[in-house]
């Protein structure tokens, strides 16, 4: 037995290993087609290095992997993936795959992280099955799942959880715009508060919307969206005398079925009013109507955005461990 770097010459043999582990050891990590695999485990990104390791057998066959990115300049690294053959476990083989991959993530002449990571933020974008569906998939695993060995694995050599991440899902085929909230929206109303579609002629301050909510993952994909030559996707927002107090979206339908939204924020000065749930009631609907047949997302245990994705009838389909280790 011995460990090789990934090459070009064992990424079929590799991709199919992965696929067949998914399906022996049912995992919830959707089939790896060629592009989703060398993009999780081969390709490098800018900014980013992939480090990936086989286990190969003296017979030549693959038996294991590891991988992992590092992003030298930005001082992170991240654990990807690792996994090997049932007979093999227990048996020391997965720890050295973990070991060399550390040794990997955490050696880079450009810069040495201060901890190895596994979370949502991970380059690697892993798509899983939610579980008694057909099909519906997430793009991304946010962390290690609780569920599975591997969360046992990496507690035992170190990891430790310092998030915990609620993967939701809500199926829309069924979806109504929920009863309670019509009185919701009557008392939003009668304070000249609005929930609508962005219209760039006609509301104000979406810029500084973002400014106060300090997200920039939001402020980037929100304002690119609306600044595209063909207006971007639609955008639902809190409007009060002309000026936007809150946004979600963008809304698009993915070719999975899947309703994507970037995010839903508020306004400080607008909390408490109750135009968070009802703005994400919309959100639902209006994805439905544009042919969405599920939504699926994940979110903090602690945050309050929780109740929001609750009261729209979101259930919690499976929990990750956002998980760390100190360098």
């Amino acid at each position: 037995m011995r460990m090789i770097s990934l090459d070009q010459e064992h990424i079929s043999q590799a991709r199919q290993w992965v696929n067949r582990l998914i399906q022996d050891d049912a995992l919830l990590y959707k089939q790896l087609d060629e592009a989703a695999f060398e993009g999780a485990f081969w390709r490098s990104l800018p900014q980013a290095r992939r480090h990936t390791a086989l286990l190969e057998t003296e017979e030549g066959r693959i038996a294991g992997l590891a991988s992992g990115v590092s992003m030298p300049l930005a001082g992170k690294a991240y654990i990807s993936f690792i996994a090997v053959d049932a007979p093999l476990r227990r048996q020391g083989w997965g720890t050295r795959l973990l070991s060399w991959l550390e040794e990997e993530l955490t050696s880079q002449p450009e810069g040495q992280p201060e901890k190895l990571e596994i979370v949502f933020f991970n380059p690697a974008n892993l798509t899983w099955i939610i579980p008694g569906t057909a099909g519906h998939d997430h793009p991304n695993a946010p962390g290690v799942d609780v569920a599975s060995g591997a969360y046992l694995f990496f507690k035992n050599r170190g990891y430790r959880d310092f998030a915990m991440q609620n993967a939701y899902y809500l199926p829309l085929g069924q979806y109504e715009y929920p009863a309670a909230l019509a009185q919701r929206l009557a008392v939003l109303s009668q304070r000249g508060i609005e929930i609508t579609y962005y219209d760039p002629k006609a509301h104000q301050g979406l810029a500084e919307l973002m400014d106060a909510l300090g997200n920039e993952d939001w402020r980037q994909r929100v304002l690119e969206n609306v600044h595209r030559p063909d207006g971007g996707d639609p955008l639902l927002v809190v409007v009060h005398q002309g000026r936007v107090a809150g946004f979600t979206g963008p809304l698009a339908v993915q070719p999975s079925g899947r309703g994507y939204f970037a995010g839903i924020g508020i306004h400080p000065d607008y909390r408490g009013l109750g135009a968070g749930k009802a703005l994400f009631a919309a959100l639902c609907r209006g994805l439905k109507q544009q042919g969405a047949g599920y939504m699926t997302l994940f979110t903090g245990e602690n945050n309050p955005a929780r109740n929001i994705y609750e009261a729209a009838g979101f259930k919690i389909v499976r929990v990750w461990a956002d998980m760390r280790k100190e360098g």
